[in-house]
């Protein structure tokens, strides 16, 4: 009777010392949404919007559960053929934003960047990758206040051809 109570008291507090699980993270293939890609997303109560305009497909995908996670999606026809270049357009748009910090990790297809504006320091990323003559630009979505660690799980999870 007594290593009973003792893992039933185990079996309620247990979960609470430990915190929140977050439950694995599911592929979700964008194309239903006109957008050739696949992401990984918590399969927590996710969101999703969606609209087109003037050409450009503009998805946002949304955990409404415990997972903080917010991404933006912007796809359109491709301003140029090098990954690169794509990328360093995007750079030069995000430096423009006089609440730009400091790069914090750059790659060939994308950045994880500060913005400096709020205190604790806030981050977000761009993300590009092009297939054909589509350029699809990730992104944490706007208004989103998120840790240099919550953003690397959402940079890693939209990267492409993982």
């Amino acid at each position: 009777m007594k290593q009973f109570l003792i893992i039933l008291v185990l079996g309620f507090l247990l979960p609470n010392c430990i915190g929140h699980q977050s439950k694995p993270w599911q592929v979700m293939d964008l194309k239903p949404y006109g957008i050739p890609a696949t992401i990984l997303a918590p399969a927590d109560s996710t969101q999703i919007e969606n609209f087109d305009l003037a050409g450009v497909k503009d998805l946002s995908i949304t955990s409404t559960g415990a997972t903080r996670y917010a991404i933006q999606i912007y796809a359109g026809k491709t301003r140029g053929q090098k990954l690169m270049e794509q990328t360093f357009r995007q750079i030069r748009e995000v430096r423009s934003n006089p609440d730009f910090g400091k790069i914090v990790e750059q790659h060939k297809d994308g950045f994880i960047y500060e913005v400096k504006s709020m205190r604790p320091e806030r981050y977000s990323f761009r993300y590009v990758h092009l297939v054909s003559d589509t350029e699809i630009v990730f992104t944490t979505a706007l208004n989103q206040h998120f840790s240099l660690e919550e953003v690397q799980k959402m940079y890693n999870a939209v990267k492409q051809n993982k």
